[in-house]
C-alpha cells in the first residue's frame, strides 16, 4: 500500500539518489519505505479557496472518496498517527486539509462527496473547489480515489473519476474496508480495474496498508 507511491515505476526517491527496484534489494527498499512513513507528519492548514493553498514545492498526494468511505481512518493508518478527524457524521470535511510529511511531501485530505447534509449551494462550492484543485495543482502527483470494497464502485464514483479524465494517469483506485463482507457486486468494477491501478486495504486490520 504505502509503497505504491514511492516505488512508482520501480524507482524510489527517498533520501537522495534514485534507487532502482530489483528483487535483490526488495528488503532494503521496503525498509526505506517503512522508515519514510515514520517521519513526522503535521497539520499545516485548511483551505476553502485556491489562494490559501500552501506555497511549497513538495510533491502532493491527495485522497478523495464518498462520504463514510473510511478516508480519515486510512490516512491515519498510513501515516501511523491521528491526522484526519474521524467523525460519526459523514461529510464533515468541507475544506481541503494539507499535512506536511517530513518536509518532503504534502498529504491532502479532500472533501468527500455524497451523503453530506449540506445545502445545494455549499455542495456546488465544495465541488468547484475540489475540481479546481485537481485540475490545476501542479504539485499533485497521485490522487487516491477511495471506494468501499463491500459495496463496490457506484455511479457517483464513476462520475467523479470521469471528471478526472485530464489527470487519469495520476489516479489510483483504493478499495477500503476489506475486512467487511462484500454485500454486492458492482457492474462498474471490472472496467474500472482494467483502466486504473488498484489495491484493496483495511485500516482496521492494516491489511495492505
Amino acid at each position: 500500500g504505502r509503497a505504491s507511491y514511492l516505488l512508482d515505476n520501480k524507482q524510489c526517491f527517498i533520501n537522495g539518489p534514485t534507487i532502482h527496484y530489483t528483487k535483490k534489494n526488495h528488503e532494503e527498499l521496503m525498509s526505506l519505505v517503512s522508515n519514510y512513513f515514520k517521519r513526522q507528519t503535521t497539520f499545516l492548514l485548511s483551505a476553502t479557496q485556491p489562494r490559501q493553498y500552501p506555497n511549497v514545492s513538495f510533491p502532493e498526494i491527495a485522497f478523495i472518496g464518498r462520504s463514510n468511505v473510511g478516508k480519515s481512518s486510512l490516512i491515519n493508518a498510513i501515516f501511523m498517527k491521528k491526522l484526519a478527524h474521524i467523525s460519526n457524521t459523514p461529510g464533515k470535511t468541507r475544506q481541503i486539509n494539507f499535512f506536511n510529511h517530513g518536509d518532503s511531501m504534502m498529504v491532502v485530505d479532500l472533501p468527500g462527496y455524497g451523503f453530506a447534509k449540506i445545502s445545494q449551494k455549499e455542495a456546488f462550492q465544495i465541488s468547484d473547489l475540489v475540481s479546481q484543485y485537481l485540475t490545476s495543482r501542479e504539485n499533485l502527483k497521485k490522487i487516491f480515489v477511495l471506494i468501499d470494497n463491500s459495496l463496490g464502485p457506484k455511479k457517483i464514483d464513476i462520475e467523479m473519476i470521469d471528471s478526472m479524465r485530464e489527470i487519469k494517469d495520476k489516479v489510483i483506485i483504493c478499495y477500503t474496508k476489506s475486512d467487511k463482507k462484500i454485500k454486492e457486486k458492482s457492474p462498474f468494477i471490472d472496467e474500472l480495474n482494467d483502466k486504473f491501478e488498484n489495491f484493496i486495504v483495511s485500516s482496521k486490520t492494516n491489511n495492505n496498508v
